[in-house]
């Protein structure tokens, strides 16, 4: 692996290791990536095997035990996902987006490092076994269906990939596990999801949660196999037989273990179950729990917001379809309350990849440009979160900066703390 950065006063700077040099073992291991790297050079005497020109350095070094190198190496590349399944959302996605959108990504580091879902398809002994001596846990894992006839069906397997057996060796290795289940109606429902629930409950010591999810559903699925969306009376039907398992689950092992996602609740009106229900709220990533979470922390905050604002300020808060409803009830309202501010609520359709699409983490900036061009937008938009990448831009590539010229009026995306829109607010000129 290649290195692209050495830090100042380091362990590595002082052996005059450079950017550019070629990382190649720690103690006789192949160093493929950072997992490696920080996995290997944990130990206090470690042995390091280092490249330039083809020229190769070994240097043994002694130092405190857990103290970094002080390398940074590059990127490592993605293991691509091992499935082709019916309901993938990359196949649904519009053209003209950045390439990275369209990638399937399978690598079970991610998932370790970010929460990524991956199948574990792609998973043979040697990843399995990698992931046991690295103690890279929790693995997210997306099961859908444990009844290999549908698995088949479903995610396009050419073999049987023997997830229950690969799940057993990471809970008898000690490796926690969430998993998942994308419903598709009239696919991996009814007894079928009643068995694939029941398969995970066996590992229950190392599963922590299971959440069910509603499948996604773009205007963009040509030439794809036709697939159901999740109604109401669906997402409420699912909701009853869910709480049916719950109840078991939690005489036997304290928690739910399964959890619907909060947008079967709001498309069966159902109300947001409470904090404990979510039993800590292992998949709010996920869309589980994530309004009650929000909801939470609004209230919270709340008991500490200012009584009034020193000038007359109008906000135009944006949201997706799916939140609008909870929006207008519990936090527009309170908001108003205080003296000198004025939201105003603006739901924004998804244009992008459809109006099946209601999250807000989809929306792009043209979605938000469309839906306001031409409006008042008072003195502020204030932004969803997750609608912008580590590198600051909406999925169409377009750019808080480009979407404040475009409207005129400052833009600002909501970082999940009230007191700091507060404390914007209140500056003097414009927010």
């Amino acid at each position: 692996m290649k290195i692209i950065a050495v830090e100042p006063e380091s362990i590595a700077n002082e052996l005059g290791v450079q950017p550019g040099d070629e990382l190649l073992e720690i103690n006789g291991r192949r160093i493929n990536d950072s997992i490696d790297l920080r996995f290997n050079e944990a130990d206090r005497d470690i042995s390091v095997k280092v490249a330039r020109n083809g020229d190769v350095t070994i240097y043994d070094i002694e130092k405190e035990e857990g103290e970094a190198l002080g390398i940074e190496l590059e990127e490592m590349k993605i293991l691509s996902c091992g499935n082709d399944c019916i309901f993938c959302f990359v196949d649904q996605n519009p053209a003209g987006l950045r390439q990275q959108l369209y990638f399937r990504d399978g690598d079970y580091r991610l998932s370790f490092m970010y929460g990524n879902y991956t199948t574990m398809t792609n998973a043979g002994p040697a990843i399995l076994k990698r992931i046991v001596d690295q103690r890279l846990s929790p693995q997210y894992i997306s099961v859908h269906v444990t009844d290999y006839d549908v698995r088949k069906q479903l995610m396009g397997l050419r073999k049987d990939d023997r997830i229950l057996e690969k799940i057993g060796y990471l809970k008898e290795n000690g490796i926690d596990m969430h998993t998942q289940i994308v419903l598709c109606p009239g696919i991996n429902d009814g007894a079928v999801l009643e068995k694939t629930v029941l398969d995970l409950y066996q590992f229950r010591e190392r599963i922590l949660s299971l959440a069910v999810v509603p499948v996604g559903l773009t205007d963009h699925r040509f030439g794809l196999f036709r697939l159901g969306r999740v109604d109401a009376q669906y997402a409420s039907a699912l909701i009853d037989t869910v709480e049916v398992w719950q109840d078991r689950f939690r005489k036997e092992i304290g928690r739910n273990f399964v959890y619907p996602s909060d947008e079967f609740f709001i498309l069966a009106g159902r109300p947001i179950p409470p904090g404990r229900y979510y039993d800590g709220f292992p998949q709010i990533e996920n869309g589980v729990g994530l309004v009650r979470s929000f909801l939470m922390n609004f209230q919270r905050e709340a008991r500490h917001f200012p009584l009034r604002l020193p000038r007359r300020t109008r906000v135009t808060l944006v949201t997706a379809e799916l939140a609008a409803g909870f929006m207008a009830a519990s936090v527009v309202p309170r908001l108003n309350r205080i003296r000198g501010l004025v939201i105003e609520l603006a739901v924004v359709p998804n244009i992008l990849f459809g109006r099946s699409v209601t999250v807000a983490g989809l929306l792009s900036g043209k979605c938000i440009y469309s839906s306001l061009n031409g409006k008042d937008c008072g003195d502020l938009v204030l932004l969803p979160p997750d609608v912008l990448n580590a590198d600051g831009l909406f999925l169409d590539d377009s750019t808080v900066a480009g979407l404040e010229r475009q409207l005129g009026v400052p833009v600002m995306v909501f970082d999940g703390s009230w007191s700091d829109l507060f404390t914007r607010l209140k500056r003097k000129g414009r927010p």
